[in-house]
This record gives C-alpha cells, sequence and structure tokens, in this order.
C-alpha cells in the first residue's frame, strides 16, 4: 500500500469539487455558499483519506517566493510572445521571476492554479483561459491568491488588462469599406470573449455602410492556420464569396492565403486579407499583411505590474484597464473591390 500523504487535491477530486472550495471548509470562511451536505462530504472524506493540512506549508504561504505564473493555453500565436515578453519585463524590473503553465493539455486545467498554489511555487497569477473559460472564471472565485486576467474579461470585480477589441476590428473592417468592400468575410471564434468582442466590432463596421450581415459569412474558425484554410474553402463556395476576408489572427489569415492561391485567386487583386495583431509575422507573409496594431507587450507589462502591486499589498487604483489600438498597418494584402464584382 502506498504511504503517500493524501492532499487536499484527493479530498477534492473525491468529492467532486474545487481546491479552493475545500480550503474554504476548512477555513470555516462565512462568505463560503455551500450546500450543508457538501461540507459534510467533504468532511468525511478528509477523515476516510486521513487528510490533514501541512502547517509547514501553510506557514510557507505567509512568506513570499519571489514567481509569479502566467497561465496560458497555447503559445502558437504570435501575440502571445510579445505578451511574454512584456510581463517578464515588467517581473525582472520588480525582482520577480516569472513561470509559463498550462500550455498544451493542461491549457485548458481549470484548476491548475490551485495546484501550483498548493505546492507554494507562486505568489500570484496571469490567466489566459482557453476553451473551458467558464470553468476557469469560476475556479478563481475560489483561489486564495491574487491573480490579473491577461486579455480576458469576468467583471469588474476581477481585475484585468484587456485589448480594446471591438474598436480595432471595427478600424480594419473599416479600412475594407472604404476600399469598397461589401462581401467581406470573418475568420475567427464567434463564441467566447474575445470572439464576442470582435464579432461585434464586424457587425459595426457593416452598420456604418449600412449593409446587412449575411450570417453565411461568418465562420467560427478557431486561432490556427488550418481553421483559415477550411474557412476560406467554405466562404469560397458560397454562391456570393466574400470580395474581402478579416482573420482573427496572423495564423487564420496565413491559411486563408494558402487557400486562396489554392483556388488561383490573387491577394489582394481577386480577395483582401486583413488580420488582427500587428507585428513581424505580418511583414513577412505573402503579400505582407494588413494587420491592426496593439501594444501587447504592454499589455503583459501592465498586468504583471498590477498583479506584484496586489502580491505586496499596495494600494492599486486602478485594476480594470483597457488599451486601445494603435493603428490599422496597409500592406499589400488589401486593395480596392473590382468594378465587376
Amino acid at each position: 500500500m502506498s504511504s503517500r500523504r493524501a492532499t487536499i487535491s484527493d479530498v477534492a477530486n473525491a468529492v467532486g469539487i474545487s481546491i479552493g472550495a475545500v480550503s474554504r471548509i476548512l477555513n470555516k470562511d462565512p462568505s463560503l455558499n455551500v450546500r450543508e451536505e457538501t461540507r459534510e462530504a467533504v468532511l468525511r472524506k478528509i477523515a476516510e483519506l486521513g487528510y490533514s493540512p501541512n502547517p509547514h506549508a501553510r506557514s510557507l504561504r505567509t512568506a513570499r517566493t519571489g514567481s509569479l505564473a502566467m497561465i496560458l493555453p497555447e503559445i502558437h500565436s504570435p501575440a502571445f510572445a510579445a505578451m511574454i515578453q512584456g510581463a517578464q519585463k515588467a517581473a525582472h524590473e520588480r525582482g520577480y521571476s516569472m513561470l509559463l503553465g498550462g500550455v498544451g493539455p493542461d491549457g485548458d486545467d481549470p484548476e491548475l492554479p490551485a495546484r501550483l498554489l498548493e505546492k507554494n511555487r507562486v505568489d500570484g497569477f496571469l490567466i489566459t483561459a482557453g476553451r473551458r473559460e467558464t470553468e476557469a472564471f469560476a475556479a478563481l472565485r475560489d483561489l486564495d491568491a491574487p491573480y490579473v486576467l491577461l486579455n480576458r474579461y469576468r467583471d469588474e470585480e476581477q481585475p484585468h488588462v484587456v485589448l480594446d477589441d471591438t474598436g480595432g476590428v471595427l478600424a480594419v473592417v473599416r479600412h475594407l469599406t472604404d476600399l469598397g468592400h461589401r462581401r467581406i468575410g470573418f475568420l475567427g471564434p464567434s463564441e467566447r470573449f474575445l470572439g464576442i468582442r470582435r464579432l461585434a466590432g464586424y457587425k459595426a463596421a457593416l452598420e456604418e455602410v449600412c449593409v446587412a450581415l449575411d450570417p453565411a459569412l461568418i465562420v467560427d474558425t478557431g486561432y490556427f492556420r488550418e481553421g483559415g484554410e477550411t474557412g476560406l474553402e467554405q466562404l469560397l463556395r458560397l454562391p456570393s464569396p466574400p470580395t474581402a476576408v478579416f482573420a482573427t489572427n496572423h495564423l487564420v489569415a496565413a491559411g486563408a492565403i494558402v487557400a486562396a492561391g489554392r483556388h488561383g485567386l490573387s491577394v489582394p487583386a481577386d480577395l483582401s486579407i486583413a488580420s488582427f495583431y500587428d507585428g513581424p509575422v505580418a511583414e513577412l507573409l505573402q503579400p505582407p499583411l494588413t494587420a491592426v496594431r496593439y501594444p501587447l507587450e504592454e499589455l503583459g507589462y501592465r498586468a504583471t505590474s498590477i498583479l506584484i502591486d496586489l502580491v505586496e499589498g499596495r494600494s492599486v487604483t486602478e485594476t480594470n484597464v483597457v488599451l486601445p489600438y494603435e493603428a490599422v498597418v496597409i500592406r499589400g494584402s488589401t486593395g480596392p473591390v473590382r468594378a465587376s464584382r
């Protein structure tokens, strides 16, 4: 029989609740809203497993580790590299180290921050939720540590630094309408936080030029190149295909460019393509990509600075920050609509 000491994770998994909820039950947190049968189930399971809080670990929690964790669902997007760079710069300036967690299979695990905290690895978290966004936000309510949401938002009570997604997409789609395009496709997620905001900008731009929304032009592609390829293939099968496309990031735009070439379409002569997030990758695509520029490094820097202030118990006057887009950088992937279209 294994002599491994039972942990709070074992109790939480056995009862089917979060680690934070178990901790708050043990600490008799009066603000915790939980059914009495759940509370009793936790206490029974504690007795069955022989779990007892580690007093040494608890005492360590009163001292700072000097480390922060940045939880990312994936790192394929070029935008994450800039955010990480800004976050690391702020951490270094304040004497903290920055861990990266959640990349790969753990990227959508809402309990990952609580497990890191249980092992006394970090003082606080920067969190960018993935597909299980709702569960991740729910788990944060029980997290006994400071955190800041990075380009995600739930409500005004949770500290966050986000981009003005709606304004940026409105600007880049407005650029396409200024070129005469009216059949404009949308390639990107249309649900969860980012997708909803970006789709709102797309709709606002069409409304500006009195173009009726065509749901067939909206394709939920995800964030990767393969989605851009299959998404554009779907749009090109329409009886009246688009003359321009907005892609949610460089990877989706690159996939759309590949699919356009496969169909013998020239970008931008036959199809204009514009994207979110300007950066070096946009300049390297063929043709170079028109994209909306955001202060991505500042996003990581500001979020980390707020987090460290929270960790150190400093007064934080602004915990809900929205960063505006900087410019629509026009390159060779967009051009006027052909008169014959």
